[in-house]
């Protein structure tokens, strides 16, 4: 090992000894996909932290290949890491059948629901109330993110969570070495196929990944290109968004997955609700399906609504209060990612497969559309109108 990254290896050590005694009293974590640079970051840790090292959690969902879920459940029989493999609360074609839109790269949701959503069931098990009393650990090598978009310490905005990136002055290639020859630990054998940890669903790979995913997933391929034609091409959404001919083409839209080239347009909007006002300063929303009332939505104000048939009625409410409230409520896709702003009272029941809010203190940190992922994601977006009367 080289002068230089024998430095940056001490130093990184240094800095997450230094980190890990300020932060004793936070529960800590690292993110672990498997890659090399998480891979690396969790030995360079368990060899700077001599006790009680951090887990190191696996999200895995049904778009990764499984010569990877092999790897890990490898990794974790032959190594010394504390690997907790686990699962997100819906896979990618249960969002589909939810409403989701295809992923795109810009707001994309795998990270939040394929991955956060593992998180956030694994700290609700652990008893733990916030995510801002956690502390992530994750792996970002220089040589992928420049330092202009991250910074040793930051805030993880998926999931509201403080984060600490030891590993930005490490490039690449350095990475691979202290991997393979200072610690002997062989790398996943997808980067034999690809030069990243690509998923199935993730289209911006290079062209062996391509390749690879064509020739041995092309049945997953066919589904998601079945949901993208049918949501832009049978829908004829796709001739009323601003975009130059050539990327109206379904070639293009199957080739790139719709990756850069789509954005949410004001003809995916629908009549969710309307907004009626009455005198008196009663705010109705008439529903447009009663089955999407769920007043579970309705918690942040109890005592001062009312369902009657279709009808969702409000008094002495802020009426950006229940905008919001309604929004989140007939949009809502049941994948129980809002649990990241109120971990003692939403939750995910994993055996209906729903959203559960229990025990609502009213804090009022619900009241917003932050973490909503069905206003945030959902292709056919259900908007309120006003009707004046």
């Amino acid at each position: 090992m080289d002068k230089c990254l024998n430095n940056k290896l001490r130093n990184a050590i240094s800095d997450i000894k230094k980190v890990w005694a300020q932060i004793e009293t936070k529960d800590r974590f690292i993110a672990f996909s498997g890659g090399k640079d998480s891979l690396a970051l969790s030995l360079i840790i368990y060899e700077a932290i001599d006790e009680d090292p951090p887990p190191c959690l696996y999200v895995h969902h049904d778009m990764v290949l499984p010569i990877h879920l092999e790897y890990m459940f490898d990794l974790k029989r032959k190594s010394d890491l504390k690997i907790d493999i686990l699962h997100p609360n819906l896979n990618y074609f249960d969002l589909i059948d939810r409403g989701i839109g295809f992923l795109t790269l810009q707001g994309s949701w795998c990270k939040q629901l394929l991955i956060g959503t593992g998180f956030l069931a694994w700290l609700q098990r652990k008893g733990i109330k916030s995510t801002k009393s956690v502390v992530m650990f994750r792996g970002i090598s220089g040589s992928e993110y420049s330092k202009k978009w991250h910074s040793p310490f930051e805030i993880y905005t998926h999931l509201n969570m403080p984060c600490f990136n030891p590993l930005l002055n490490f490039k690449t290639e350095e990475i691979v070495e202290l991997i393979t020859n200072r610690y002997g630990v062989p790398l996943s054998p997808i980067y034999k196929l690809m030069e990243r940890t690509y998923c199935i669903c993730c289209y911006t790979g290079d062209s062996r990944s391509h390749n690879y995913f064509f020739q041995k997933y092309s049945m997953t391929i066919e589904k998601i290109q079945r949901q993208i034609k049918e949501l832009l091409f049978d829908s004829d959404i796709i001739h009323k968004a601003k975009l130059y001919p050539e990327h109206k083409t379904i070639e293009e839209k199957f080739l790139r997955h719709g990756y850069n080239n789509w954005r949410r347009i004001k003809e995916q909007n629908v009549i969710g609700a309307v907004k009626i006002r009455k005198p008196s300063g009663l705010v109705i929303y008439k529903v447009k399906n009663p089955d999407w009332i769920d007043t579970q939505h309705l918690s942040a104000v109890v005592g001062k609504w009312l369902v009657k048939g279709d009808e969702v009625r409000f008094w002495d409410c802020d009426e950006k209060v229940t905008d919001i409230l309604i929004k989140r409520m007939i949009n809502c896709l049941n994948c129980g990612f809002c649990a990241v702003e109120c971990l003692g009272h939403r939750r995910f029941d994993r055996t209906q497969k729903k959203l559960v809010v229990e025990n609502c203190v009213q804090c009022g940190n619900c009241v917003r559309l932050n973490y909503c992922m069905g206003w945030q994601h959902r292709f056919w977006r259900r908007v309120i109108v006003k009707e004046n009367i």
